[in-house]
This record gives C-alpha cells, structure tokens and sequence, in this order.
C-alpha cells in the first residue's frame, strides 16, 4: 500500500490538473474576440482531452479555416487522413462515421494503424466546426473524455458564432461612421461652392456629383479635396 499511495496521489494531481486546465480553455473560448486564437485554444484543448493531436476545420458564410494547436493551418500542411476526414459527408446525425472516414485516404489506399480517432461537430449560427483527434484507442461514446470534448467543440462553435457577429456588428458600425463623414465633407463642400458661386444646394450637388463620374473619384473624396484645396471640383480631380 505504501508503494501504490504516492503513485494515486500523482495520477490525482494530473488528473486535477488536466482539468484545470479544460476548464480554463472553456472559459478562454467564452471570451476571446481573436478567431485564431480560440481555434488554437480548443485544438489544445480537444487534443488534450482525448490525449491525441487534434486538428479543426471552421467554415461559415467567410471562411473556411484549418487550425491545430499551433494555429491555422494551410489544408496542404494536413496529413491526407485529415484532409479526408474533415472534408468527408456527414452522415444522419451531421457527423461523418468514424470508421468510413477513417477507412479512405487520398489515394484510395489502405489507411495507417494510426487511422484510428475521434470525429466530432458542432453547429452554430453561422459556424461548423469539426475535430478529427488521431488517438490508438478512441474512447467509447459517452465516455466522461468523449462528452468533455463534445462540450469544448459546442463551445468552440458558440464563441466563433459570437466573433462573427461581433465582426459584422463592427462593420456596420464603420459603414456608418464612413458614411456620416462622407455626409459632413459633401455638405462642407456644397457651402463653399454655393457661398463662392451664388448656386442652389442641388446645383451645388451636381457640381461634385458630375466632377466624382466623369473621373472616376468617389464624392467623398472630391469632397475633401475641394475642402482642403479651395480648388473646384474638376480642378481636384
């Protein structure tokens, strides 16, 4: 008994630890904006969990993006495998079977031993996430490893779901900013020529409207240089 208790003691303080350490990646995905950096947060993670490399494949409406622990990834710096794997159908239950992608390969051959592994996805909003994790023993369906990693790709999925439309809420927001300056240079723009040319706001409108279409210069910026300048319209462009 006294050789086996300092060896449970240290196979609990891993085990503490490990988990810790899941914990702290889902936290990480629940608040990081950095896309890169969750992929490789829950790649970690992931891998961890089921103690094999895990590798990701994140599509939505903009991208389509590869990551493992170390980052994104180029789908040509993954193993053929992989490739296969991650892009295979899905089958009823939106997860491709195990045991049909893992018997393909890219040139039709018989797979690796190491073929073996673990196939999971996850949907959000407006993303798909599936892992491919190579491990010699995958762990049954249900099993504790099997379910936390399960939980780690949900949350994958919601926190990209979230950076998407924390992107798209920003976007619109420096549309906006964009087009309330372009608003403010026009109308700066439209009083010195109605101060200076004794001309009403629309013909004012069209003197810039016309100088931005034949040259091929936005009105914002024929705008701003009539400002800056003084100078009319044709002679800015």
């Amino acid at each position: 008994m006294s050789v086996l208790r300092p060896a449970t003691a240290a196979t609990d303080a891993h085990d503490c630890a490990a988990a810790a350490r899941t914990r702290a990646a889902a936290r990480h995905l629940v608040r990081s904006e950095d896309l890169e950096e969750v992929l490789a947060v829950a790649a970690a993670a992931i891998g961890e969990v089921l103690a094999g490399e895990a590798v990701l494949r994140v599509r939505t409406t903009q991208h389509d993006l590869h990551a493992s622990a170390s980052g994104v990834l180029p789908p040509s710096a993954l193993s053929a495998l992989a490739r296969t794997v991650l892009g295979s159908p899905a089958d009823v239950d939106g997860v491709a079977a195990p045991s049909e992608a893992a018997s393909a390969s890219a040139d039709g051959s018989a797979p690796p031993r190491e073929a073996a592994g673990v196939l999971l996805e996850s949907s959000g909003g407006h993303a798909t996430c599936r892992v491919w994790v190579g491990v010699t023993k995958p762990p049954r369906e249900g099993a504790p490893e099997h379910t936390v990693a399960e939980l780690l790709l949900h949350c994958l999925a919601q926190s990209v779901d979230r950076i998407v439309t924390v992107d798209k809420v920003r976007q619109t927001e420096a549309n906006l900013e964009r087009a309330v300056e372009s608003h403010r240079l026009v109308g700066q723009a439209m009083g010195i020529l109605i101060e200076r040319h004794r001309i009403t706001s629309e013909e004012a409108f069209e003197v810039l409207r016309r100088a931005s279409q034949d040259h091929n210069v936005k009105l914002r910026e024929v705008a701003r240089r009539v400002i800056e300048t003084g100078a009319e319209p044709d002679e800015v462009v």
